[in-house]
């Protein structure tokens, strides 16, 4: 019996942007595991994404590319998380780290052609 906030996609991520987005939910974990309301959902998100970490480090030589799946509801809370990221972004600051952050957004909004979501 699958809810239709339950269905999964498949996102793709260069393994760099993969990496970056798994450092930034890292850091902000415990913050987000406080809101009761949320905590299943945050320790999903986190269990998939450790998943895919561990997945890369198993591999010899590593993947360009990372796929993983990702309910709708999961996909909505990490896109909201980085385009709040990009948002609070220092102007000045790494801009490999905001390309890979944009691909990220890009990537959870369903396909390229979609980085533009969230800027005014």
């Amino acid at each position: 019996m699958t809810e239709p906030m339950q269905e999964v996609q498949p996102v793709t991520l260069s393994s760099q942007a993969f990496l970056i987005l798994c450092r930034l939910f890292d850091g902000v974990y415990d913050e987000l595991k406080q809101n009761e309301q949320i905590v299943e959902l945050v320790e999903s998100i986190a269990n998939m994404l450790l998943t895919g970490v561990e997945t890369l480090e198993k591999q010899e030589e590593k993947p360009k590319k990372i796929t993983f799946p990702m309910t709708i509801q999961q996909t909505f809370f990490l896109r909201r998380l980085v385009i709040d990221l990009l948002a609070h972004a220092p102007s000045e600051g790494d801009d490999k780290t905001k390309q890979w952050l944009q691909e990220c957004l890009a990537a959870l909004s369903g396909g390229g052609g979609q980085s533009n979501v969230g800027q005014a």
